[in-house]
């Protein structure tokens, strides 16, 4: 597998790779989207852990962890959401893949909306040795609409059979 700046056309002309076939992985033979959902989830994940565990355990570092776990999160879910959303484009409309990508997007949105409040709520007190019972509840409520998200993507690929490619 080589990563190539130019595909090769069937009539044998040579075109740089556009910017959407670049985000959906079309250069390395393989669809992006599913790269890099894994990083948010784990991390959002890790977050409630870490401030579970700052709140019945004496882990004084735990909150101030879990709010760069949320930070770092956000960089992985700007990716997700930009491939994400580049996958969708090519989804007709009104079809029933398209309302599935459309739920699945509304409840990873919701889960953002509700990490980005979370993140600005925690962030003046992040040095707090105990997590506040908010953070913990938000965080619950996130990880819990990021689960059922990536339910729903699963449900894409492995029920409806839907898969997004890289390669042509």
């Amino acid at each position: 597998m080589g990563i190539s700046l130019k595909k090769t056309l069937p009539s044998g002309e040579t075109k740089f790779w556009s910017l959407k076939e670049i985000i959906q992985g079309r250069p390395i033979d393989r669809p992006t989207h599913p790269m890099v959902v894994h990083f948010p989830i784990a991390f959002y994940i890790g977050a409630l852990g870490l401030d579970i565990l700052s709140r019945v355990g004496r882990f004084p570092a735990a909150p101030l962890a879990a709010t760069w776990l949320i930070l770092g999160a956000f960089a992985g879910t700007a990716l997700a959401a930009t491939t994400g959303l580049v996958d969708r484009v090519n989804m007709r409309p009104g079809s029933r893949i398209r309302r599935v990508v459309n739920q699945h997007l509304f409840l990873q949105l919701s889960a953002g909306a509700m990490f980005i409040v979370n993140f600005a709520l925690r962030w003046p007190d992040r040095h707090l040795a105990r997590s506040k019972p908010l953070w913990v509840v938000l965080d619950a409520i996130g990880v819990l609409a990021v689960m059922v998200g990536a339910d729903l993507g699963g449900k894409m690929v492995f029920r409806m059979g839907f898969r997004v490619t890289g390669g042509d």
